[in-house]
């Protein structure tokens, strides 16, 4: 069984495009949160996320742009109603097994669920290894990550939408191999993000890289 991971969209739909079809016939699709950028709404992206029936927690933007939309009811974005549906029921934390597999999602850090950045120099990321689960699936820091700590499998897909790694300029996504635990994360040309809110149609590519096995 083999899973797509993205997260931090961040409102960047053509990127979010190149991603599931980069990852091509996978059997779930997992969101780590921010598919909005600030409080820009993109129905276009939610679109995509929902018709592929995505696993998705809320991101801080996620979450942000809902309470404010809340507040000022309703003048922050236009929301289809199948789309508001869908991002009102993701959740902060997500669990289920598949494949015989534990797999525990949030956006950011699993034991304060106040968003903390997590990288794998921190003290936090060590504590990883403590979670009751056999893959954990984070991001928020835009930097991706595949690492097992004692007998937990971290993947952080790093950003889709969004990339901020100089070390790593595109944008990138990662899949699972759920039998095998082997992880790829793969990168995709990232358009310039103005321009993908502007509908620009010109189409991203991807490509695969980064392989990781246990």
């Amino acid at each position: 069984m083999k899973i797509g991971i993205v997260a931090d969209i961040h409102c960047n739909t053509q990127a979010l495009e190149a991603a599931l079809s980069g990852m091509g016939d996978v059997d779930e699709v997992f969101c780590a949160g921010d598919a909005v950028n600030g409080f820009r709404w993109s129905n276009d992206v939610v679109d995509l996320l929902r018709t592929r029936g995505t696993h998705m927690v809320l991101g801080n933007h996620d979450r942000d742009f809902l309470q404010v939309r809340e507040e000022r009811n309703g003048a922050n974005g236009f929301i289809t109603p199948e789309n508001f549906a869908f991002i009102t029921r993701a959740p902060i934390t997500y669990e289920i097994e598949l494949a015989g597999r534990r797999i525990l999602m949030l956006h950011g850090s699993p034991f304060d669920y106040n968003f903390d950045y997590i990288f794998p120099h921190s003290d936090k990321f060590k504590r990883l290894g403590e979670l009751d689960t056999d893959l954990f699936i984070y991001g928020h820091t835009h930097f991706s990550v595949v690492q097992q700590v004692g007998g937990v499998l971290v993947v952080n897909p790093g950003s889709t939408g969004q990339p901020r790694d100089p070390a790593r300029p595109k944008g990138t996504y990662a899949t699972v191999d759920l039998d095998t635990l082997e992880v790829t994360i793969h990168d995709v040309d990232v358009p310039d993000l103005r321009a993908s809110v502007q509908h620009n149609n010109e189409t991203p590519s991807a490509g695969g890289n980064g392989i990781w096995r246990p």
